[in-house]
């Protein structure tokens, strides 16, 4: 049986938590295919009044998985599975929190960027990790980054710096941190809190925000896919894949 993907349904709360410790929740394919059915059903599920999207283990997601993507995470893969998954949730009627408890990295920190709000623990950490194996940020994080924190997107891009909790809600890539021995506590609170309230009128409002930040979060993925494609093709994605799998420093050329 396959355990990757939790859910609990606890009061109009759907909790969905990403199950695999051992590689930090990271997400290959059979974990986003399965990600993706749930959060599209959801969006369809009059019992479901409010999403929290967490990790299980002390990590919110690690991001793609490495070891699969040496073989098969191309530009397909991500118009397969990852970008659907950013889709679902922008369009999913209902808020959709994203619970950092831990790491959030590469496309681990797209999927939290793509929920309506992030709570994180004190522990949290984030990264657009991508330029360190050699790729472009994918996910949509080209189009949430700059709205969350303006220009410093391009040095959270072009460094893949680590920013802890504290660092990302200053910066507003979070909006609460909260006690690690109190984050799951609090974070049910804030998810029953928006299960409580009008679903029609949040709906309206998450719709209305949506319209107001354009249509070009599609455009924009579709850019990431394309670069994404072409960077798997070069000698630097698989040298820095490999030094990554390898836990060593990662030598580019440009090629």
């Amino acid at each position: 049986m396959d355990d990757s993907l939790l859910e609990s349904l606890d009061a109009g709360v759907l909790t969905l938590t990403l199950n695999r410790p051992a590689r930090r929740n990271a997400l290959d394919e059979a974990l986003i295919t399965r990600l993706h059915r749930r959060l599209a059903a959801a969006g369809e599920d009059a019992a479901v009044r409010t999403v929290v999207l967490t990790g299980a283990g002390g990590a919110f997601s690690s991001g793609a998985d490495l070891k699969e993507a040496a073989t098969a995470l191309t530009g397909d893969l991500i118009e397969r599975g990852y970008n659907p998954v950013i889709r679902a949730i922008r369009r999913m009627p209902k808020p959709v929190i994203a619970a950092v408890d831990g790491v959030a990295t590469g496309y681990g920190a797209s999927l939290a960027l793509a929920a309506d709000i992030r709570l994180a623990s004190e522990r949290a950490r984030l990264s657009l990790i991508f330029v360190r194996v050699g790729l472009t940020l994918d996910g949509g994080a080209s189009w949430f980054l700059p709205r969350l924190v303006g220009l410093r997107a391009y040095e959270l891009a072009m460094t893949g710096e680590l920013v802890d909790a504290a660092e990302a809600y200053r910066i507003g890539l979070v909006n609460h941190v909260y006690p690690e021995a109190r984050f799951a506590a609090t974070v049910a609170a804030f998810a029953r809190r928006l299960a409580d309230g009008p679903p029609l009128a949040l709906q309206a409002i998450k719709a209305n925000l949506n319209a107001s930040l354009g249509p070009a979060l599609e455009s924009i993925m579709e850019d990431e896919r394309i670069a994404q494609r072409w960077l798997f093709t070069t000698a630097d994605v698989r040298e820095g894949v490999t030094a990554f799998i390898e836990k060593r420093p990662a030598r580019f050329t440009g090629e």
